[in-house]
């Protein structure tokens, strides 16, 4: 099976979703598909109170993994919310699984990254547990104060930086 991104309308990703499910017995009880809306858990401070929020990776997309495109296409082409299915040319544009298997390694099977722990030592993180444990070559920068790292992820061929949630215990001095 192969990833496919679809564009919706912004904030309406898990209606999308919802609807997709809802509608399958009726439309495709035949086409085996997986949505995925990659969703990220991370903090934020609102009036110098920090707080636990989820926050969707890419807001306005969801990602779709089916063998029948064309056939996925033609029956949900029309639904609420979808405004196109993403397309190099005439071809629906696949997903690279190259892009799609650091996202699929680091969410829990609801589509969640978690926050992860961390250790500062002499200048260096060390991750101890979480989405982030093995993969700490991916960080490009630690916000200490917001509880914030960001990573590198690559998009359609493009790198992208986007902020996922670590707690950092302490630090080690040398």
């Amino acid at each position: 099976m192969s990833w496919y991104a679809i564009f919706v309308e912004t904030g309406y990703e898990d209606d999308v979703c919802l609807f997709i499910d809802k509608v399958k017995y009726y439309l495709f009880d035949d086409i085996q598909y997986n949505l995925l809306i990659p969703k990220r858990k991370i903090y934020e401070r609102k009036q110098g109170i920090r707080k636990e929020v989820i926050r969707r990776m890419f807001p306005g997309y969801v990602l779709l993994e089916t063998e029948r495109i064309i056939e996925f296409y033609r029956k949900v082409r029309e639904s609420p919310h979808i405004i196109k299915f993403l397309k190099d040319g005439r071809d629906f544009l696949e997903v690279d699984m190259k892009e799609m298997a650091p996202i699929l390694r680091m969410t829990n099977k609801e589509g969640l990254i978690g926050i992860s722990q961390a250790l500062i030592e002499n200048d260096k993180i060390i991750i101890t547990e979480g989405p982030l444990l093995g993969r700490e070559g991916i960080i490009k920068k630690i916000d200490k104060r917001k509880g914030r790292a960001k990573v590198e992820f690559l998009i359609n061929h493009n790198s992208i930086l986007i902020d996922l949630g670590i707690d950092i215990f302490r630090k080690i001095a040398e």
